[in-house]
């Protein structure tokens, strides 16, 4: 995998290639993602549909959404990931030429080719489209609760102080949370301690370091989590990251 980020926006391309994984269900809280498929078939569930994703195609993810993704060694993907926090306070003619600029000046690079920039782009109206809706489907309550999670995955939450919070049993609490966002308040916090972890190795901090602040019991609990989630190491995650020099 690698990852090519932009300084002075929220979005990042990752291209996944050579990797023959599957990535269990989960969901992007912090971001829309636009995938492209640039070679074989990625074979894509989104909530409860199944798609076949061929070559040329492409597929959204807004956040909260549930999915989950295979692919095979041959396959190459690219997505393209945008900050919701630029989706939310971008009008999107401003939007618009940003990426555009931004597009030109990866597939200058060589990151992909005419026809994935061109796809990129005809999907960011969707995804502005998407922000009208992306998390209505969360109960106030629930989004209340998902939110505190994201901000503060690290810290210690116990399901009994997050279910007295709305004035529910533990056990019903864990069932809306389920039914709302897709998975356990566990897994979820999970996934957001890794997504938190990117951010500060972007950050240049150290890898134990990083482990250490997120709560993991050690640095091999925290590569294991690491791996399954991002499908790289923390290592090769910093390994694979590159700038993006923009014209702009």
């Amino acid at each position: 995998m690698r990852y090519y980020y932009c300084e002075k926006y929220p979005i990042e391309f990752v291209l996944s290639e050579n990797l023959d994984k599957c990535f269990s269900p989960h969901n992007h809280v912090g971001h829309y993602v636009i995938s492209v498929v640039m070679q074989g078939t990625a074979e894509v569930y989104l909530e409860s549909r199944k798609l076949a994703c061929y070559e040329g195609g492409a597929f959204i993810i807004p956040p909260y959404m549930m999915h989950s993704v295979y692919l095979e060694k041959n396959v190459r993907l690219l997505s393209m990931c945008i900050g919701t926090s630029f989706v939310a306070e971008t009008d999107f003619e401003t939007a618009e030429g940003i990426v555009r600029e931004l597009l030109e000046d990866a597939a200058r690079q060589g990151i992909f080719g005419r026809e994935q920039k061109e796809t990129l782009f005809d999907s960011l109206q969707m995804v502005f489209h998407a922000r009208n809706t992306a998390g209505n489907e969360l109960g106030a309550d629930i989004k209340l609760l998902a939110d505190q999670i994201t901000s503060h995955p690290e810290e210690r939450l116990p399901i009994e102080a997050l279910a007295a919070e709305i004035f529910v049993s533990k056990y019903y609490f864990i069932r809306k949370f389920k039914r709302s966002v897709g998975m356990t308040p566990h897994r979820f916090c999970i996934q957001n301690r890794i997504r938190k972890a990117q951010r500060l190795l972007d950050a240049e901090k150290a890898v134990g370091r990083v482990a250490v602040e997120m709560g993991f019991y050690d640095q091999s609990h925290f590569d294991k989590a690491f791996l399954e989630i991002v499908g790289i190491s923390p290592s090769e995650y910093l390994a694979s990251k590159n700038m993006i020099p923009q014209s702009l």
